[in-house]
């Protein structure tokens, strides 16, 4: 063996040691039981003997110290005997000398990581652990998922602050810009001394505006909020805060052009319209014709007309609020019109109509028993009782389907008959009490708050008739025909016995009028 191969065993020898060395620490040692000495061939067991358990025992030969060492203690070489794993007829093998073959090479564990010459040598770790590996690359799924969901949670924060930052926008703007389809023009009172915050408030009340606290950010950027004008001023829902305010610190309509009308309970729409043009507000037939119309304004009280409204003589008649009006001399019959409609639809609350809704009637039917109830009552105090007879007389339709109301009959022949363009005898009939059942086809009247309280709260009574002195404004009552008969007797005794005693004053006054000339 010359110098090269000494040194290529001596490598390889190296490798393999140190191969072997580290499965060894890998892998749990046990202590080999050392074979007893050969002394002689044991005789042959029988088939059915089990063989004894070997046991590690130290030979004589052996010391008990060498023959329990712990399993990774390392015999020490001799220094005088140099190890050799292989010798030249081996290396031939491994070399790829023709006598070996090469699968007894592979087949040898010892050579179980060797594969060549050529190939690098890859130490196994000492600890190859599948679970740790796999963990190891978890947390990093995990962390991407994490990053995923982080930043679609932050696309949907943008997207929605986006949403909502623009509909704030849109909603703001509209109202700041005037972007809106009523045009309808409204008077709206400035009180005298009311703060930049009560004045964006009565704008909101009257539908001018719909954001206040933004309207007094905007009137203080322009340096406006403190010259407003008190008074009257005309504005539309149209108008840009800019407009607005131009109008506000301009000079209100001229007072001095004012007109209180008074319209009374009771009051016929005919009649109303006579009053605004006696006061030089506007002209009687177009106000009939706008406010039956055309006065459109979308209060809430529309929602609840009827369908059948056109049915009717005066289409709006009842829904004009009996009170005390500010007009301007020559108005716009528009805002006459709308001035009195807001006016009604304040008044009508939501607690009414929810009882009508528990009585299970209409707004209109509602109006029109408190027409009847305001035409037949001498006073307040009589109408809830008033109220209590039409209801009764509803609610037994059998046996009394006619309500019977003389001021029903009056409307007929004193409005509708004198107002109408041709004979309609269908149209005469739906109002008068006494010849159509249950309610008249409209309100009589306009009633005030009184009369639409007794319609919807009547007392409790069996009462089914009423008869009225109509002198004395004092009502009689009655649960039976008879019972009314008698009260009719009553009210012409009484009225039989006024004229008598008028009439014997006025002869008194005139006998006294003769002596004295």
């Amino acid at each position: 063996m010359d110098n090269k191969d000494f040194n290529r065993d001596k490598l390889l020898n190296d490798i393999l040691r140190e191969t072997a060395a580290q499965k060894d620490a890998a892998a749990p040692r046990q202590s080999a039981p050392t074979p007893p000495p050969r002394t002689s061939e044991p005789a042959q067991r029988p088939a059915s003997e089990p063989a004894a358990p070997r046991q590690s025992q130290p030979t004589a030969s052996q010391p008990a110290a060498q023959a329990f060492q712990p399993a990774n203690a390392q015999p020490e070489p001799d220094s005088n005997t140099q190890t050799t794993l292989f010798d030249s007829a081996q290396w031939e093998m491994l070399s790829g000398g023709e006598t070996a073959s090469r699968s007894t090479i592979e087949d040898d564990p010892l050579y179980a990581d060797l594969e060549g010459e050529s190939e690098p040598f890859h130490p196994e770790p000492v600890h190859n652990n599948n679970n740790a590996s796999t963990s190891a690359k978890r947390p990093r799924k995990k962390r991407k998922q994490h990053r995923i969901i982080s930043a679609l949670i932050m696309i949907i924060v943008i997207i929605g602050v986006s949403i909502l930052l623009s509909s704030a926008l849109i909603v703001y703007g509209r109202d700041l810009l005037g972007i809106n389809s009523d045009s309808s023009t409204k008077i709206v009172t400035i009180p005298q001394g009311a703060s930049m915050k009560e004045i964006a408030e009565t704008l909101q009340q009257a539908d001018i505006i719909s954001k206040p606290d933004f309207f007094v950010f905007i009137a203080g950027m322009s340096d406006k909020d403190k010259d407003i004008k008190p008074g009257d001023h005309e504005l539309r829902p149209d108008m840009a805060y800019e407009t607005i305010l131009s109008e506000l610190v301009s000079k209100p309509l001229d007072s001095s052009l004012s007109v209180s009308v008074t319209f009374p309970e009771g009051i016929r729409l005919v009649d109303a319209a006579d009053l605004l043009e006696e006061n030089n507000v506007c002209d009687a037939d177009e106000f009939l014709d706008h406010f039956n119309h055309d006065s459109k304004f979308g209060y809430a009280y529309e929602d609840h007309l009827p369908s059948f409204q056109d049915e009717k003589f005066y289409q709006m008649e009842g829904y004009l609020f009996p009170d005390t009006y500010t007009f301007y001399q020559e108005m716009d019959v528009e805002l006459v019109c709308q001035k009195i409609l807001e006016n009604f639809n304040d008044k009508i609350t939501k607690d009414m109509y929810d009882r009508m809704d528990a009585l299970n009637v209409t707004l209109d039917q509602t109006i029109t028993l408190a027409s009847m109830i305001q035409a037949e009552a001498g006073n307040t105090e009589q109408m809830a009782t008033i109220s209590s007879v039409f209801w009764n007389r509803l609610n037994n339709a059998t046996e009394y389907p006619l309500l019977q109301s003389d001021p029903t009959t009056k409307y007929v022949e004193e409005v509708i008959k004198p107002h109408s363009e041709s004979y309609n005898e269908d149209l005469y009939t739906s109002y008068d009490t006494y010849q159509c059942t249950g309610l008249p086809a409209g309100p009589i009247c306009n009633p005030g708050i009184e009369a639409i309280q007794a319609a919807l709260y009547p007392d409790n009574t069996n009462y089914y008739f009423f008869y009225s002195n109509i002198d004395t404004k004092e009502t009689y009552f009655a649960e039976t025909i008879q019972e009314h008969e008698a009260n009719q007797k009553k009210v012409q005794d009484q009225q039989a016995a006024a004229e008598e005693s008028a009439a014997a004053e006025e002869n008194s006054e005139e006998d006294s009028d003769g002596t004295e000339e």
